[in-house]
């Protein structure tokens, strides 16, 4: 007994791993004495697979799966973590990956098998013989990880010798170098292989950078996670490093480019906007998964991206497993956890300029009388009657009258943002925790400051170990933000998009206050005055505030009956409160009567002033019970299997009030409860179930294959028509681990073969179609003085009414070369959809009151491909990498439910079915009319004998050469306004303590049509009355503006007050919208060690950012990406930030 303890307490004083690290194994049973060997120990075969976790927990797990028991040194690299995966192998080749590249040795002390992890040293005598005498030198060092700290058990070989070492617990090395030998190679398991020149240094530090591909990643897929190597769907991520200190409030906006498949458009920089647009190759709307939650698409725009763990994108099939809505693919988001370890405090902070990137100028109060003047001869005005006189239009080009420069008087060139984010992370054995707070601040473009927003993150995820089999995960998520803008217009999209509008249609003549009194303002077009609804004071406000809170409690419970099952409950809850509150006073505005020295009130705005609350709360629940199981079957039959129930509830509640004041008071209980215009409310629920499957078979892991499905019911269907089955299959082939190829090919490292197929249902439907019904109220009517709501009929239901079936295949080909000197991944796609939901055309007697139900008629598909490119390389203190993504989809109606055409011609321009969408058909532009005597030898297209016509006009192919431009002659002209091609190209690289980043974003294959877009690009002057922009100043127009029997003179564009068939959807409006934009450019700086210690901290980084830097496009005039007039401009953004960790 006394030898077991010396010998327990002897193991016990071992200092640390390779060379000091001791494992002993306690073989359990009676079964195992003295005569027990070593090797039949070491030849027991294991799987496991973990992924970041410490070497104690794999030991622990080995210990389960072979019946041992380790002990190890108290201050041995326990701690440490790694990522494992062995399927069937022995458990001496489990433990040589583990510590590698220490050696595995063993004995049997007193009936107990004892593992030494012995270090890595050779002798000098395997290198020189000491017969030569070479002179020899010390070289040491110290090693460190990403993050800054020891890396212990590193292998340090002089290259092109066997001889070496390894570090030690504080990561430093000592080597002997023999004289001529010039380079060292570090190396340790999961951090890629550097090697560097040292010259005649006596001290050469390093630092080792993990390596994904060695560590065969684990990514996170449908209610699990899979190794890499492993997966045979179209799979995309991204770990925390690609979204960290994304310089924008917009999460999505910042993943442009980096992920293949996934397509994102940003409409505008306006603060607090979250509408950018993003599908996943081209399908529509993703379903969105938040650690376990589903989440609709603008919450997830507002996630802290430092809170980010992992993101990952599905694809193909494999989003399947999701059910319902996941037929457009999912996003699955995994936040950060714990880790075991001290208290690790990180701040993260960056200060922000924008700046517009691309402003049209409209025109300044000269050009606007020129044109306004010949706009208004052109159209039958005689010379002398015109608004504008000689005298008034040389007041304008010389100065005297300067007119006004409305976006000037109230746009800033550049406005501030600040973002912060602090955490705190760290852990024990029993409890692990990651905790983050952050805030942003950012100004919008008024100069008023009346717009703005704030944004504050609150994120917690704990995990604690109740027992060895039982975990528990507490998740929570809140977000408060609150934005404050000016009343907007009344038109157009009623918000900061329709203020941004009213500035470019300004007329420049008109002063901002009548007579140039500030006490009265000028009446401006359309009574949208932009001093007035850009300032809160003149034009009231609306303010919104949101509350969104998510959380989650799971239990992960190791079953000890089954080896290899496991167990997991969730409840979650997901809840959004919104509050929008419009103040609208009323203003005047004012023209000056210069003969009688007095102003009159020629317009009133918001009469009367009104006040109204939207207040809606969204709430969603979800419950799931899950079990896996994992085993593997006579070696090398390796199975995983997964039974999922989930169900999710959903309700929203919607309260509306509105009141009209003769007081300019701002709160809803003042004023007479007569004076309510609106009260409405509205409420809704709906459910879904679904039953998933999933199973997973690999033999050997080079042939895999993958079997699931989906049962899913949801509450917007009747019953019988509520469930549906959907199954999904996909299989893989590792050529690279076949023995022949291995042998042909050695510099591949990794080519596999994959294809998936698959069925998702949808339930796109509106609810409760299938009832009968009425809708309340139904529009407000006045009856003795008050307002009566009315009732309406909801319409004939269908009892027929369900999912629409959307059917997945993929194939891929993914490549390796050299564990990353190059790889590329290939994936062919297509997705076909029926059932798609559409009205029958039926002709119906108008006494039924009603219109036929939706139903299941439409068809569509939708193919393409994706691939990716990248390559990486290191030399010494310098390394980089670069890759590339390109996407290409398309789409086109199977078949549409449609009116039956009077000809095949009108067959062929508009049935949609099979022909390929995102096509703009028009006339094709063949030039512009020179002299009257071509236009009257020309067909006719103003239908008055081209006597509406004038020299400058635009001129169009008689297609069917019948002496007539019309409908007959409209053709297929060019893409649509959504691109076809989406890519993205990104480099990194880093020298000793800089870093740099770069991502370049682009589209192509679509176009911009000016004619569709808003009303001032269609022309010089499009609305009488209203400004125009500069570049119409390049038109047609006589030599002399009062002359019309002047000479003409050519231009660009059309002359003003032209006909509308100048207006017509033809080539001439069309342009390639195609562009290539340095999305985002930082450059960063870490300081050296020794300073940051001064101050407590382990790392210092400070970094200068850009985003939306430059851009590359032939379209003039507008943003390609944004693809509207209307909104808020897109800014460039400049940062300076400082990332620090204690």
């Amino acid at each position: 007994m006394m030898r077991y303890l010396k010998t327990i307490l002897a193991l016990w004083t071992i200092k640390r791993m390779l060379g000091q690290f001791l494992i002993v194994g306690f073989l359990v049973g009676n079964s195992f004495t003295n005569r027990t060997l070593a090797q039949d120990l070491l030849q027991r075969k294991v799987t496991i697979s973990v992924k970041q976790k410490e070497i104690k927990e794999v030991l622990s797990e080995l210990e389960g799966s072979i019946g041992v028991k380790f002990v190890y040194g108290s201050r041995s690299q326990s701690h440490r973590k790694v990522t494992l995966d062995i399927v069937n192998r022995p458990l001496r080749e489990a433990l040589e990956t583990l510590f590698k590249p220490a050696k595995i040795s063993s004995k049997v002390i007193s009936g107990r098998v004892v593992i030494s992890i012995e270090p890595f040293v050779l002798e000098p005598s395997s290198l020189i013989n000491p017969e030569n005498q070479i002179q020899e030198r010390i070289v040491s060092g110290l090693v460190r990880d990403e993050q800054g700290e020891a890396l212990p058990g590193v292998s340090v070989v002089i290259r092109n010798t066997q001889r070496g070492t390894v570090t030690d617990v504080e990561g430093k090395y000592s080597v002997t170098v023999p004289e001529g030998y010039t380079s060292l190679i570090f190396s340790f398991v999961g951090y890629i292989l550097q090697e560097l020149s040292i010259g005649n240094r006596s001290v050469v530090d390093v630092s080792l950078e993990a390596d994904t591909k060695a560590l065969d990643e684990v990514v996170v897929v449908g209610y699990g996670t899979q190794k890499i190597a492993n997966v045979t769907g179209a799979v995309a991520s991204i770990s925390s490093k690609d979204v960290k200190g994304i310089p924008t409030s917009n999460l999505v906006t910042g993943l442009a480019g980096k992920l293949p498949g996934l397509r994102v458009t940003q409409n505008s920089s306006e603060p607090g906007s979250y509408n950018t647009r993003f599908d996943i190759r081209g399908f529509g709307s993703p379903l969105i998964v938040v650690d376990g939650l589903v989440m609709d698409a603008i919450n997830f725009a507002r996630i802290n991206p430092n809170d980010i763990a992992e993101i990952t994108v599905l694809k193909d099939a494999s989003a399947a497993i999701y059910g319902v809505k996941a037929a457009n693919g999912v996003i699955l988001v995994t936040t950060k956890k714990g880790e075991v370890g001290k208290p690790r405090i990180s701040y993260l902070g960056y200060y922000q300029i924008n700046k517009v990137t691309n402003t049209p100028r409209p025109y300044n109060a000269y050009e606007f009388a020129v044109i306004s003047t010949e706009n208004e001869i052109n159209t039958g005005r005689p010379p002398g009657s015109t608004t504008f006189s000689r005298e008034d239009l040389e007041k304008y080009r010389n100065g005297t009258n300067p007119g006004t420069n409305w976006y000037g008087l109230v746009m800033r060139d550049r406005t501030p943002m600040k973002n912060h984010t602090v955490s705190v992370s760290g852990g024990s054995e029993h409890i692990k925790y990651f905790t983050s707070l952050g805030f942003l601040d950012e100004m919008g473009l008024w100069k008023s400051g009346d717009l703005n927003y704030k944004k504050y993150n609150v994120r917690s995820n704990v995990t604690g170990q109740i027992t060895d089999d039982l975990e528990v995960v507490v998740s929570i998520d809140a977000l408060l933000d609150n934005k404050n803008e000016p009343g907007a217009p009344a038109y157009v999209d009623g918000g900061i998009g329709g203020t941004y509008f009213s500035l470019f249609m300004q007329n420049p003549t008109v002063p901002v206050y009548a007579n140039n009194n500030k006490d009265y303002l000028s009446d401006t077009f359309d009574g949208q005055h932009p001093l007035a609804i850009t300032d809160a004071s003149i034009g009231g406000y609306t303010k919104t505030k949101n509350k969104t809170f998510q959380g989650s409690f799971a239990l992960n419970y190791k079953l000890p009956w089954i080896k290899g099952l496991t167990g997991k409950v969730l409840f979650g809850v997901y809840n959004q409160d919104r509050l929008l509150k419009s103040w609208k006073p009323k203003f005047l505005m004012y023209t000056y009567n210069k003969e009688a020295d007095s102003y009159i009130n020629s317009s009133t705005k918001n009469n009367p002033s009104n006040m109204s609350e939207d207040y809606s709360t969204f709430q969603r629940i979800t419950t799931q019970g899950q079990l896996t199981y994992n085993t593997v079957l006579a070696k090398n039959h390796s199975i995983k299997a997964a039974l999922v129930f989930e169900e999710r509830r959903e309700q929203s509640d919607n309260v509306f009030a509105k009141k009209e004041f003769d007081l300019n008071v701002d709160q809803l209980f003042a004023g007479l409860s007569k004076n309510a215009v609106v009260n409405s409310n509205n409420i809704f629920k709906n459910g879904n179930q679904n039953v998933i499957g999933r199973l997973n078979y690999d033999f050997m892991a080079k042939y895999l294959v993958e079997f699931g499905f989906n049962y899913g019911g949801s509450s917007k269907f009747p019953k019988g028509k509520r469930w549906g089955f959907f199954p999904y299959a996909s299989a893989g082939w590792r050529i690279s681990d076949e023995s022949f190829f291995k042998d042909l090919v050695p510099v591949v490292s990794n080519l596999k073969l994959r294809a998936s197929w698959g069925e998702m249902g949808d339930d796109g439907a509106s609810s409760f179609q299938f009832l009968t019904g009425y809708t309340y109220p139904r529009g407000n009517y006045f009856f003795n003085d008050g307002i009566v709501s009315g009732l309406g009929f909801r319409g004939i239901p269908n009892p027929n009414i369900t999912w629409y079936t959307v059917t997945s295949k993929n194939i891929g080909v993914d490549l390796d070369v050299n564990n990353g000197i190059f790889n590329m991944s290939l994936d062919l796609f297509q997705r076909d959809r029926s059932g798609l939901l559409a009205t029958r055309v039926l002709t119906i007697p108008g006494t039924v009151g009603a219109n036929l139900p939706q139903e299941n008629l439409n068809k569509d598909l939708r193919r393409g491909f994706e691939l990716v490119l990248g390559h990486a390389k290191r030399s010494g203190d310098f390394k980089y990498s670069v890759s590339g993504t390109i996407t290409y989809t398309r789409g086109r109606m199977s078949y549409i439910e449609r009116v039956p055409d009077a000809n095949s011609y009108v067959n062929w321009r508009n049935n949609m079915t099979d022909r390929w969408d995102n096509q703009t058909w028009g006339y094709k532009y063949i030039g512009q009319f020179q002299t009257q005597e071509e236009i009257l030898g020309s067909p006719l297209q103003d239908n008055q004998g081209n006597k509406t016509m004038r020299p400058g006009d635009l001129k169009y192919e008689d297609v069917n050469k019948d002496g007539i431009i019309d409908d007959m002659d409209v053709v297929p002209i060019g893409r649509g306004n959504i691109p076809d091609i989406n890519f993205g190209i990104s480099g990194s690289a880093s020298y000793k303590q800089f870093d740099a980043n770069i991502l370049f974003q682009g589209a192509s294959n679509f176009n911009y049509n000016f004619q569709s877009g808003t009303w001032y690009m269609g022309g010089p002057l499009p609305w009488a009355g209203r400004n125009g922009l500069s570049y119409f100043t390049d038109r047609w127009h006589h030599e002399d503006v009062y002359d019309v029997n002047s000479p003409w003179v050519a231009g660009r564009f059309p002359s003003t007050g032209y006909p509308g068939s100048n207006r017509w959807n033809s080539e001439f409006w069309l342009q390639s919208a195609k562009y290539m934009r340095l999305k985002s450019l930082e450059i960063g700086y870490t300081i050296k060690p020794s300073l940051p210690g001064r101050i407590g901290a382990e790392n210092v980084r400070i970094y200068m950012s850009a985003f939306n830097l430059f851009t590359w496009t032939k379209l003039k005039y507008v943003d390609p990406e944004r693809g509207t007039e209307l909104t808020y401009p897109i800014t460039k953004n400049y940062n300076l930030g400082v990332n620090i960790t204690f």
